[in-house]
């Protein structure tokens, strides 16, 4: 019985810390306005090497990492850009056809920081690349909460100068992590049109 009452009283615990913030977000964007060269760019598949390595952990309440990560998130970047307009945008599908021709990995070329030959291969101005630190959901029976963290750096490839950088972090009760990402990465563009305007 006092058992029985014990993990009554540590799943309410959880549930009502886990309620407590309803959603937290929080967008940051370092800009480089001096330099406006760039007309072209190309989004490469965002690192999720670190939520790859947890890929469920909890025993109360179960965190489950998306198993492709990277490459949704670029694909939302790419889409989000595009409908910007500012800048040509490079499919994802032609990212991946123009790195094949040339015989090599893109996670190599992204994790060597190699933005010259990157340029050069994919015939861009400025490339996007992206590290992933949550995108999954926690659950238990009766609460579940998306998790979205991520940063993304725009990257001058002549010069190997930073344009611009994101740094996202947003958490909702009840919200799918690929909705939630949709969500969070569709804000961060429009934050970044007002401060590039």
């Amino acid at each position: 019985m006092i058992r029985q009452i014990g993990l009554a009283v540590l799943s309410m615990v959880v549930l009502c810390a886990g309620c407590k913030t309803i959603s937290k977000n929080t967008i940051n964007v370092n800009l480089d306005t001096s330099d406006r060269s760039v007309k072209t760019l190309a989004v490469m598949r965002f690192d999720d090497k670190l939520i790859q390595d947890e890929a469920v952990k909890g025993l109360i309440m179960k965190t489950i990492s998306n198993p492709d990560a990277g490459e949704m998130l670029a694909d939302m970047m790419t889409s989000e850009l595009l409908k910007w307009g500012k800048y040509r945008i490079l499919s994802r599908s032609e990212v991946k056809s123009k790195i094949k021709a040339g015989d090599i990995k893109e996670e190599e070329l992204v994790k060597l920081k190699d933005y010259t030959t990157l340029g050069k291969i994919l015939n861009v101005d400025a490339v996007i690349i992206g590290k992933i630190y949550k995108f999954g959901l926690s659950n238990m029976t009766i609460y579940a909460r998306g998790n979205v963290s991520f940063t993304a750096e725009c990257i001058d490839t002549n010069k190997g100068k930073m344009l611009w950088s994101i740094e996202t972090n947003e958490s909702a009760p009840y919200k799918d992590e690929v909705d939630l990402a949709i969500k969070v990465v569709k804000e961060t563009v429009e934050k970044l049109k007002k401060e590039t305007e």
